[in-house]
């Protein structure tokens, strides 16, 4: 009799699979692809690092996530895995490390995913390996950073013993493998700071989203306004992006509404906690966390740690190098122990902005804070930050009025939270004579960056302090006479000019002498008296004796200004001249744009429009908005005046309209005559116009931003300035499309082209498309003019 076939038996296996049978409904049931856990809240976004990951996954044998505690890496990585089940034929497995104290049961944790028994008398590691030898799986291994050794030595053998193996790790730090890839994940993102948010973003930025969604599921009754959303933009902003922060955040809508949430976040480290008691121990609060991260660290580099954290808003290798070395650490320890801080992802370094810098995120900084107080080291680490960026200030005197001024000016900004910080400990430590040394050295900083608010605080609460002794509070009563000056505090001012008498033979006395003869003379002039010329002129020729050509050129400007309010323009014309050509030598190009606004005013007093036109405008382009708005505001009001006087009424209405939220926002005074001419210009624009035309001309205005401003002021030179009679504004609205009116719209109300493109659900190259169409049609040249014309036709009335 002939043998009958055996049938195959379930647990034969051929290279560690199953095989396959033939026939449905035989064989043992197919086998587990991956053991992946379910995840119970959707993720959000996140598409670029997916595909980014996915992207390495295909080269890299090995592949870490890296990142700080919170920061989003487990997520990615399972959803990065979930999403590669199919390229994997021998399966996905995760392996959660975090419940795993004991490195030698790395091995044991992977053996147990992937079902693999030990052998008698065989290490693990090497079972795994003969497994592994022929199988093309994708490992996940999860929360390696306390294991770090242990997972090394693993990865490392499988790796060698298989090139199929791909092993996709999540760590604060790298794994240390030779081949290996790291990936930094990034914060969710969130809109650029001078975005002002709106409910509709709250689907376009990953971290809105990831709030909204989670603060649905703590209270299914929220919902998102435009008057909410500018709210949970500050909150996503200080909590920077940060994933498990963020969700913590969102939980407390529960019992919180957003704007307490957000008054709440400089205590965060007891505000953000989890909702449930299931989540890991390490992820029920933000302060355990940062525990686990911290706990990690060798007692040197949390020594470092809780001392950078006296830093804010970064800071530099060499400010770190002098302000954080003391006992147990030397100043030529600090960069490998920093480099190990940005290894464990506890430090950010940042190259992007220029200067190499590094930061704490605003969390991680609040937890080494909270260990810095609580050490023995605060006092003397926050002196010597104090007196690092004193020593700053003191060094971007000089620079300031050179050169360099517009480089210092972006160091400044870009410390200028350190720089409050140091100001800050002065005042609650009682260190008066560093207060006032400090706000002395920012005096002009503060005003050249348009911060005349908060300068005039300090130098203000300084004096009131104790500020009277001489010669340290000279810096600082002068600082507080210019803020004063430039907010048209007049009695403040002859208040602080009464005590600028300084008669001494030293240098400075001689400077101070004069400055305060430049304060009485300005003051003198600005109130209408004869005598003002008179110290305005002791006191160029004083700065003509001592050779300081700055200080020389800053009188000739204050003395061209008296002369005019005086009526004598031809010789205020030759010193404004004069000052602008010294200011341009020295680089000082903030003060050279000064000098020739005030060029400008004159020429326009004087009624020489062309010249007036040619000043302002050289003035304008000398400043960059970005860099000051104060000059800019005050360039387009003198364009409008200009164009008043010229008869062209509507660009003189636009004009003085976009200006008027930039004066407005700073406070800014103007000098009393030169007020005198814009009010009596503004008066003649809107007397010359219908009701109608002066409100579109109002409103277009408005709309504009200061670039879009500045490109309607400053049109290619023509022989005439444009007018915006209705020969200049282009054919009916008729011939625009539908779509193309709707474009224009947006363009009225200041949007971008990306602005554009978002609002209508189109590309950016699209709505650039359109926009150039409507110039074609309309015969101009500006999107400035667009908006006029979008005004003038009633388009900015319809909502669509």
């Amino acid at each position: 009799m002939a043998r009958r076939p055996r049938k195959p038996s379930a647990k034969r296996r051929t290279a560690g699979r199953p095989v396959r049978e033939d026939g449905p409904g035989v064989g043992p049931p197919p086998r587990r692809r991956h053991n992946l856990p379910i995840q119970l809240t959707t993720f959000i976004g996140r598409e670029r690092e997916i595909a980014g990951v996915q992207r390495l996954l295909t080269t890299a044998p090995l592949l870490t996530l890296t990142g700080a505690g919170g920061a989003g890496k487990t997520r990615l990585a399972l959803r990065v895995a979930a999403e590669c089940l199919e390229q994997y034929p021998d399966g996905v497995w995760f392996v959660d490390l975090a419940p795993v104290a004991d490195p030698a049961l790395v091995p044991s944790s992977v053996a147990a995913a992937l079902g693999v028994p030990e052998q008698p008398g065989r290490p693990l590691a090497d079972t795994l390996a003969a497994y592994l030898r022929t199988s093309r799986p994708l490992l996940v291994l999860d929360n390696c950073e306390h294991l770090r050794a242990a997972c090394q030595a693993l990865a490392d053998r499988l790796l060698r013993a298989s090139e199929t193996v791909r092993v996709l790790a999540t760590s604060r730090e790298a794994l240390g493998v030779a081949g290996e890839i790291t990936y930094r994940v990034p914060p969710l993102q969130f809109p650029a700071a001078r975005h002002a948010a709106s409910a509709a973003d709250m689907v376009r930025y990953d971290a809105l989203r990831l709030f909204t969604e989670r603060a649905a599921l703590a209270q299914p009754e929220f919902t998102v306004t435009d008057d909410s959303a500018p709210t949970i933009l500050q909150i996503c902003r200080r909590l920077d992006g940060m994933p498990l922060a963020i969700e913590f955040a969102a939980a407390r809508v529960a019992a919180l509404s957003v704007e307490q949430i957000a008054a709440r976040l400089d205590d965060r480290l007891r505000l953000l906690t989890a909702g449930s008691r299931q989540t890991l121990p390490r992820h029920q609060t933000l302060r355990a966390t940062l525990d686990w991260s911290h706990d990690l660290l060798t007692e040197r580099e949390q020594t470092l740690f809780r001392r950078l954290a006296v830093f804010a808003g970064g800071f530099t290798l060499e400010a770190a190098e002098r302000v954080c070395p003391g006992t147990g650490i030397a100043e030529q320890d600090i960069l490998d122990l920093l480099t190990r801080l940005v290894d464990k992802s506890l430090v950010v370094f940042d190259q992007r902005r220029g200067d190499p810098r590094y930061r704490l995120l605003d969390s991680v900084r609040q937890y080494g804070q909270e260990r810095l107080e609580a050490s023995d080291d605060t006092e003397a680490i926050r002196r010597r930050h104090r007196d690092w960026y004193l020593d700053f200030a003191d060094r971007a005197g000089d620079a300031l009025r050179g050169h360099a001024q517009d480089l210092w000016l972006s160091r400044m900004e870009t410390e200028h939270d350190n720089l409050r910080a140091a100001l800050a400990w002065s005042k609650a430590a009682g260190d008066i004579a560093g207060w006032l040394r400090l706000t002395g050295a920012l005096t002009w900083f503060w005003f050249m960056g348009e911060h005349w608010g908060e300068g005039r605080r300090w130098v203000e609460d300084a004096l009131a302090a104790g500020g009277t002794a001489e010669p340290l509070s000279r810096r600082t009563r002068w600082g507080a006479m210019l803020f004063a000056l430039a907010q048209g505090d007049i009695p403040r001012v002859e208040e602080l000019t009464g005590n600028l008498n300084f008669t001494g033979a030293g240098r400075d006395d001689q400077v101070f002498g004069i400055v305060a003869r430049i304060a009485k003379g300005n003051i003198a002039a600005d109130t209408g008296m004869d005598h003002g010329v008179r110290p305005l002129e002791e006191a160029v020729a004083q700065a003509h004796a001592l050779g300081d050509r700055w200080l020389l050129a800053f009188a000739l400007t204050q003395l061209s200004v008296a002369l005019r309010k005086r009526g004598h323009y031809d010789r205020a014309v030759d010193l404004c001249a004069e000052s602008a050509r010294l200011f341009e030598a020295l680089g000082d190009r903030w003060r050279h744009s000064i000098a020739l606004r005030n060029l400008g005013i004159t020429m326009l007093r004087r009624g020489s429009y062309d010249e007036a036109v040619d000043a302002y405008a050289k003035s304008i382009r000398l400043r960059a908005p970005e860099q000051n708005r104060w000059v800019v505001f005050q360039g387009l009001e003198g364009l409008a005046c200009v164009e008043c006087a010229r008869a062209h009424y509507e660009r003189a209405a636009v004009l003085f309209a976009a200006a008027a939220p930039v004066q407005e926002a700073l406070r800014a005074r103007r000098d009393s005559d030169f007020l005198a001419e814009v009010q009596r210009y503004g008066d003649r624009a809107r007397m010359s116009l219908s009701g109608r035309a002066f409100e579109a001309a109002q409103i277009a205005g408005r709309a504009m931003t200061l670039e879009q401003a500045i490109e309607y002021a400053l049109p290619p030179a023509k022989s005439e300035p444009a007018s915006l009679g209705q020969e200049d504004r282009g054919p009916a609205d008729s011939s625009l499309t539908g779509r193309e009116r709707e474009v224009a719209r947006l363009v009225a109300r200041g949007l971008t082209n990306r602005q554009i493109a978002a609002a209508l659900v189109v590309s950016e190259r699209t709505a650039e498309g359109h926009v150039q169409s409507i110039l074609n049609k309309l015969s101009f040249n500006t999107r400035a003019q667009v908006a006029v014309w979008a005004v003038e036709h009633g388009l900015h009335l319809s909502s669509a």
